[in-house]
Formats: structure tokens, sequence, C-alpha cells
């Protein structure tokens, strides 16, 4: 889903500086829980600033009260740290609860209003109107400027200070003076155009930032699967889906460094098609290439985890048995061997696919991939003398 919204936003944008739209955003969002948790939790932690700013400025404001308005400086101060509650049990909700990782814009915009009533019954009832101003304006600059959300949280911010400076006119016991009124309006105007501006450009570039972060991730997690996909093809062969003669070579030395490094053994089988030519010739490749496919899941299912079976080419088949004794790979070629006498490919007779396999074990400092593979390769020439046979050191090779 995430890939069909990227691609039809980016089939759609004529330039990189268009932005996506909300609702491909909110697609984007729905299908990236990651980018979501993540957001949420941006919101909170610039949530959490504010709030803890709100609640040390607002009680601390008492001081220019007491400079300003030292008759009301008592009664000031008593409303701010009435303030102080709400926004103390919105921090706290914030910090520790569900609702404030969840909703972290609410709260914080449950303190803007807060503070922004207080502000507004403080400038509608004070003298000394001017230093009341800025205060104002602090909290719509801090949504507009800084508050991780979407911008309607500032324009509610910003009506709610007009109702409240309303309000506040309106419930003032004298008519607030015009020399007050026209700064106040003033500074309120512009500080509401500025974090509304503000606020619009900055959700503006984050959803360009986060719709080129997926764009990116995805990419990302594209290139990491076709790598992937590029290795396995690189190390399997496309016919059986076995490894392939690169792979097998690797493993192989691998295995028998461990087995020198550890004194351990490693266990080599070799298998062949017996009469593989005369097999294409009756059935065609398409019938010997299902004989191969056949021997190859039966392989698989027969060998042990740790086990690596690979096709070295044509019809020769290998199992590499690390820690294997000579008795285990013995009994495993037994069972390939019958296994595959009962194979019967559509268009095969019973017991017409049969094959020879050669198996051999080396231990400790004897174990060296080149005399590891010759050795099974000796058995697998005296296994083939009859064919449908297995070859082993100190092992008989009777006719079957």
């Amino acid at each position: 889903m995430l890939d069909h919204v990227i691609a039809r936003d980016a089939a759609g944008s004529r330039c990189d500086d268009e932005l996506p739209d909300r609702a491909t955003l909110a697609e984007l969002m729905a299908a990236a829980p990651e980018l979501r948790a993540e957001l949420r939790e941006r919101a909170r932690a610039s949530g959490l600033l504010m709030c803890w700013v709100a609640l040390l400025v607002v009680p601390a404001w008492a001081v220019i009260d007491r400079l300003v308005l030292p008759a009301q400086a008592g009664s000031s101060l008593a409303v701010r740290l009435l303030c102080d509650i709400p926004i103390a049990l919105a921090t706290l909700l914030l910090w520790r609860t569900r609702l404030g990782r969840e909703r972290p814009e609410w709260l914080t915009c449950l303190v803007f209003v807060v503070v922004q009533g207080q502000v507004a019954w403080m400038v509608t009832r004070a003298e000394g109107t001017p230093y009341y101003l800025q205060g104002c304006t602090l909290a719509v600059y801090a949504s507009g400027c800084v508050l991780v959300a979407r911008p309607r949280w500032t324009a509610a911010l910003v009506a709610f200070s007009w109702l409240a400076l309303a309000v506040g006119l309106l419930t003032a016991a004298e008519p607030m003076p015009l020399s007050d009124l026209v700064p106040t309006v003033v500074f309120l105007a512009t500080a509401s155009l500025i974090a509304t501006v503000a606020h619009v450009r900055r959700d503006a570039l984050h959803r360009r930032e986060l719709l080129t972060r997926i764009r990116l991730e995805r990419e990302q997690e594209r290139t990491r699967t076709l790598l992937s996909r590029l290795e396995k093809l690189s190390q399997e062969d496309t016919l059986t889906g076995l490894a392939n003669r690169r792979r097998w070579d690797a493993e192989l030395g691998g295995a028998c460094a461990e087995a020198r490094a550890r004194g351990a053994s490693v266990g080599l089988v070799l298998l062949d098609v017996d009469h593989f030519k005369a097999v294409n010739d009756r059935h065609g490749h398409a019938g010997g290439d299902e004989a191969l496919r056949r021997i190859a899941r039966l392989l698989k299912a027969r060998v042990q985890d740790g086990d690596l079976v690979a096709r070295l080419g044509g019809d020769e088949l290998a199992v590499l048995m690390p820690r294997a004794d000579l008795s285990r790979a013995v009994e495993l070629a037994e069972s390939l061997r019958t296994g595959v006498l009962e194979l019967e490919p559509p268009g095969f007779a019973s017991g017409e696919l049969t094959v020879s396999l050669g198996v051999c074990v080396a231990s400790g400092e004897r174990a060296y991939p080149l005399e590891l593979v010759s050795c099974a390769d000796a058995q697998l020439y005296r296994a083939k003398i009859t064919r449908n046979s297995v070859g082993a050191p100190a092992t008989p090779t009777p006719a079957r």
C-alpha cells in the first residue's frame, strides 16, 4: 500500500518543490505506524517543553505585577497560582499518562488556553498595559513556532486569544483606554499573523520532509531486498534451487577449515544420475530437467539441518555433511539411492531412474577440500561400475 501511495504521489508531482497534499500524507502515515508514533513523541516533547516553561513563567510574572501594579499584586498572584493548577495537571498528564502519549497536542493547547485566558484578564484590567502585551503574544508565538502539531491548533489558539480579549474587554469594570487598546490589538494581530503563517509553513516543510524520508526508507528497503535476491541468485542453481558451484566451493572450504581447527570430521556424498544422456534421449531435456528437480527435492528432504546440497554441474549433485562420521554419510547415501529408485517422474517407468553415489569422510588435519573431493570421486567411480550403487571406503560395492 505504501509503495502504491508513494508512486502515485511521485507521478502527480511536477517538481521537487511541490508538497504532498494532506490526503496523501494521511495515507502515508496510515501505512507507516512507526512514523505516527515518532510524530506523537515529537509533539509530546515539544508540548512538555512549553508546559514546563509555562509552569515556571506564569507565577514568575508576578514580579512584574509587583513592580507595575503593586496595589493589585496580591490578587494577580492569586490568579496566576490558580492558573498554575490546570497547567501542572496538564503537564503531569502529558508526562506520565497514556493520554499524554496519544493526544499531546490537546493537553498542550489546554495550557496555552489557560495562559491566554489569564493574560487577557490582566491586559484588560491593568493600567500598565504595555508591560503585559508581550505576555499576550508569547503563547501564540510558541504554538506557531515550536509546537509539533497541525496548524489548526495555532488557528484555534489565535481564535481563543481574540475571544478571551473580547470577553475581558466586555467584563472589565472600566473601558480600556484607546491608547492601550490600539497597541494591544496591533500586537495580538501581528502575533496571530506571524504565528499562523509560520505554523503553516513549518507544516508544509514537515510534510515534504516526511514524504522524502518515507521515499528514502522504502527505496533502501527495495535496495536491500534486491541485493538479497541477487546474493541468493548468485549462490543458487536456477533449475533445482540447490546451492550452485560457487557457494559449494566456499562452504566446502569453510567446513574443512573448521574440521582441521577443531579436530572434527566432515563428510561428502557425490551423486550422479545413471545413464543421464540416455534419459535425455528418451524423455527430452524437459524430462531430464524434471528428473533432476525431483532428485533435488528428495535430497533436501533427506539431509539434516546444517548439511548443504548443491548441484555441481550437469547431473552431478553433492551433499556436504559437517561433523558427520562415515556411518551417517553411508546411511544417507543409501537412503538417497533407494529414494531415487522409488521416484517416477511423468513418463518414466518404475525403477528407470537410478543414481550412483560416492562417499568419503575426512577428519582433522586430513580434511582438505581437494583430497576430500578426490576421495569421494574415486568412490563414485567405483559405484558407477555397476550403477545404482553406493561406493565408500572399506565398503563393498554390490550390484543392484
